[in-house]
């Protein structure tokens, strides 16, 4: 919760100092860096919570819930962005970023599991 919360305050901050993008490289500026760590962490974090959770649940089904769930409070945030009188904008490419960090999770997640296996 305590990380969902540091979403949030980070990326609702009001922003009129950060850089904007304005073409395909600049997706990998610190910026968006710091969107795909912040969702890598958020999978990192969902999918043991779901494991306990839903413990009789398929693995396919507790995957599903953390994508939705984190693809939805990246939109979210994109939307309040725009909305919100923060001096932000919203865009498309904070979502790509946050999708990655998503994906990124997810192979952490992978790559930690095959490694506790082998143990």
């Amino acid at each position: 919760m305590l990380w969902l919360a540091g979403i949030f305050l980070l990326t609702l901050l009001p922003g009129n100092y950060f850089p904007q993008v304005t073409d395909f490289w600049s997706l990998f500026s610190p910026d968006k860096l710091i969107h795909i760590a912040l969702f890598a962490g958020l999978v990192l974090l969902l999918i043991p919570g779901i494991h306990k959770q839903y413990p009789s649940c398929s693995k396919r089904y507790k995957y599903g819930i953390v994508v939705v769930t984190s693809v939805l409070i990246a939109i979210l945030t994109e939307l309040l962005q725009r909305y919100l009188p923060l001096k932000r904008d919203g865009n498309l490419y904070d979502v790509i970023a946050d999708v990655a960090g998503i994906f990124v999770g997810f192979l952490v997640f992978y790559i930690l599991q095959i490694k506790i296996a082998e143990k």
